[in-house]
């Protein structure tokens, strides 16, 4: 995989070893010290119902207030790698790469999860700090590399083994685990990854109905629509990695892909398409996802009905700004 991920890699920074050997996991000058590393994660569910469509204003403050030395964190690098990344420049990616590697060496999220929600939320953000450290990459110093790219193979694997367990619904919470497992396999060479990744998007693509919506996600009540945008994003993403190793994710069964993002363009478009599909009127507005329509309209162009629906291009879960991700980027005839 040596020389397809350095193509990939290399697409999106200036040549490797921009701040040479032997530098210690410290804090890049002019740099604030990064929070103490989280390693245990205690998070409440926020839904008030079993189908996960009602959110209890008092469960979801209390979620907000108990991640927010993650959900700080993350944001803050991904806010920094973007700059970096933005203006090619090595000393502004410093100190996202200190903060990550800080982190790593305190083996943040590898500790206990104390509930579900927990383990939910270290998948969401393994697949945001691999993504921010695949494009880090290329400004990393060997000893950074070293301790981030092991630590990120643990992380990959204890997400895995939780969501691939039994009992765990095949949903959007499996197409998220996917993506972080893809962008590790990119950041560190494993092709075990890569394979467990693809796994994923071939699970995912035959899931995905003639219509182009997703059962499980139809279940969700009044948050249907939300969840299929929620889900169209990792798998869009997954597959834009996968054209940078020449791999077409798009086109597995027959194009079941290109399908979902029809239908929950569709319902963004008019969300009382998804109100017969689920059997309940959706919530107002829906949720959009983010950084999907971007990379798709930028290969293929932009879908039907999408001149009036807005995405975002950043989270801090895809790594904050896609169009910084290292993808390839022609636009297919």
């Amino acid at each position: 995989m040596s020389g397809r991920r350095a193509r990939v890699v290399g697409a999106a920074a200036v040549a490797l070893g921009v701040f040479g050997g032997g530098l210690e996991v410290v804090a890049a000058p002019q740099c604030a010290s990064p929070p103490p590393p989280v390693r245990d994660i205690a998070l409440p569910r926020f839904y008030n119902d079993a189908a996960g469509s009602a959110v209890d204003k008092d469960l979801a403050a209390a979620h907000k207030a108990a991640v927010a030395p993650l959900t700080d964190f993350l944001r803050r690098v991904v806010a920094d790698t973007d700059k970096a990344l933005a203006r090619r420049d090595a000393a502004l990616a410093a100190c996202p790469l200190s903060w990550i590697a800080t982190w790593a060496k305190g083996e943040a999220w590898l500790g206990a999860m104390h509930t579900k929600q927990a383990e939910y939320q270290r998948k969401w953000d393994h697949a945001g700090i691999a993504l921010a450290y695949l494009k880090l990459k290329p400004y990393a110093t060997k000893a950074q590399q070293a301790v981030i790219e092991a630590w990120l193979i643990r992380f990959a694997d204890v997400v895995a083994a939780f969501q691939n367990g039994d009992g765990r619904k095949r949903n959007n919470h499996v197409y998220w685990m996917g993506l972080g497992q893809a962008a590790t396999a990119l950041a560190t060479g494993s092709e075990r990854h890569w394979a467990a990744a693809r796994a994923v998007a071939q699970e995912a693509a035959g899931q995905i109905g003639r219509d182009g919506t997703l059962p499980l996600e139809l279940e969700r009540g009044a948050r249907a629509l939300h969840y299929h945008t929620f889900g169209v994003t990792p798998l869009v993403v997954m597959a834009e990695l996968a054209a940078g190793r020449g791999e077409d994710w798009y086109g597995l069964r027959g194009g079941a892909l290109h399908r979902l993002v029809a239908a929950s363009i569709g319902g963004l478009a008019d969300p009382s398409r998804f109100d017969a599909l689920a059997g309940v009127r959706q919530e107002r507005p829906p949720g959009t996802g983010a950084g999907w329509l971007a990379l798709y309209t930028h290969r293929f162009g932009a879908p039907p009905d999408a001149g009036s629906v807005e995405v975002p291009t950043k989270h801090r879960w895809l790594g904050g700004d896609v169009r910084h991700l290292p993808v390839e980027a022609r636009r297919r005839s």
